[in-house]
């Protein structure tokens, strides 16, 4: 007898990029629009590619994906990547990482918790998860791997900031001057603020206030293309630098990181009224004046880097115990989907026992004249409960073998002897 054809395993890939393998130049067209929900669209036209998720934020692009050909959906997601990038193949591919099988699980599950972030601990990410993971299931290119997948890893994040301190504080120059500033001005939300410089800080410190509330972003830059680059991110508005002392008068919060020799923002213009001005530059950007002006708060790198060293010091101190929830989650999931490969043969088994009892009880059907239709029903209980109890053990041990990753050799054992 021909041995039976086995379904092909399930895949699990990962592709993507992040704040640490590409520059910013190639992030922000991967973060333009919705990309990520415009990939996992183009994905799902490849043959190979069952489920996709796609994550796109200003720090990261990740593609989440679920088939049976794990080196051709590698090439769909490259190729798909390098169109959006505008760069070639070999050019992008050396920015990429991949991840396979529960590796996938496990990176998911640190970027829920913040751990694999610009910022350690920031809550923005899990929200953003949720997102790419609503706007997937939109377009229907969701499925039992993928809900799974993703399920665990917002309860993975919503552990690891319920059950360690990983997120309490700024950890970074730019959270603890946007907590900072939240906090003079009683709140973000509807707030102007103004990001003098368009660097890694400028956009971390971008991120942090567009997270706490602010509304309009206003991003001054001596190369407008970058000013303009950053603010489209955030749905703001690139101002000149000729223009600060109009900008500074909309502002609520402004922030300066620039690498400028002399300050680049007198206390001229600077007008009265309640605003925070937080200078995070050496040599400084902000004249100190300005501290004089009625209603304005200035506050320097050098007020700001104790509590930045306590919130990491302490957020280091908990990713220890955030680690372990990750491998918690995915240990979770591992089992969960080694399962996934007994269920066709479990499956299979089962159906095969139950047509031969209701087989052998049609063929007896002919010497039971007698049998009321209680007893008839009380012998068709009677059977199943003895056909449950003959495969339960059978099924757990199946079960049990796939979480040890034994379960090939144990799956074609029983797909050969009983002919399933």
């Amino acid at each position: 007898m021909a041995t039976p054809e086995r379904p092909a395993p399930v895949s699990l890939l990962l592709v993507g990029t992040n704040h640490r393998h590409a520059p910013i130049g190639v992030r922000e067209r991967l973060a333009a629009r919705d990309h990520g929900r415009e990939l996992v669209e183009d994905l799902m036209l490849h043959d190979a590619v069952a489920e996709a998720v796609g994550l796109s934020t200003c720090n990261r692009c990740e593609l989440y994906l679920i088939g049976s050909d794990a080196e051709a959906m590698r090439t769909a997601a490259v190729q798909r990547l390098a169109a959006y990038s505008r760069h070639g193949i070999d050019e992008l591919d050396p920015m990429l990482y991949v991840r396979h099988g529960i590796e996938v699980a496990e990176h998911l599950f640190a970027v829920a918790g913040g751990l694999d972030s610009l910022v350690p601990g920031e809550a923005q990410i899990l929200s953003q998860i949720r997102g790419a993971y609503a706007g997937a299931a939109e377009v229907g290119s969701t499925g039992p791997v993928a809900n799974r997948l993703f399920h665990e890893a917002i309860e993975a994040g919503k552990r690891i900031r319920h059950e360690t301190a990983i997120g309490e504080g700024g950890a970074s120059v730019a959270s603890v001057a946007a907590e900072l500033a939240r906090e003079r001005l009683g709140g973000l939300d509807g707030a102007t603020a103004l990001v003098i410089g368009a660097g890694k800080i400028a956009e971390l410190v971008a991120s942090n206030l567009a997270a706490r509330g602010a509304s309009m972003i206003l991003v001054a830059n001596r190369d407008r293309d970058k000013a303009v680059a950053l603010a489209s991110r955030f749905g703001g508005e690139a101002v000149a630098l000729d223009s600060l002392a109009v900008a500074v008068g909309r502002a609520d919060v402004v922030v300066s990181s620039t690498s400028s020799a002399e300050p680049v923002l007198r206390a001229a213009d600077v007008p009265a009224g309640r605003r925070v001005l937080i200078d995070l530059a050496l040599p400084r950007d902000i004249d100190p004046g300005a501290a004089a002006i009625e209603g304005v708060t200035l506050v320097d790198i050098d007020q700001l880097e104790d509590t930045v060293r306590r919130n990491i010091a302490l957020r280091e101190g908990e990713s220890g115990r955030a680690r372990e929830i990750v491998a918690e989650q995915a240990e979770e999931f591992r089992n969960w989907l080694a399962a996934l490969e007994v269920v066709p043969a479990i499956t299979s088994l089962r159906a095969l026992a139950e047509q031969i009892r209701v087989a052998e009880l049609e063929r007896a059907e002919g010497r039971w004249e007698s049998l009321s239709d209680a007893d008839r029903e009380r012998l068709d209980a009677l059977t199943r409960s003895m056909l449950g109890k003959l495969l339960h053990r059978p099924t757990v041990r199946l079960k049990e073998l796939a979480a040890e990753h034994e379960s090939e050799q144990y799956t074609q054992v029983v797909t050969e002897l009983f002919g399933l």
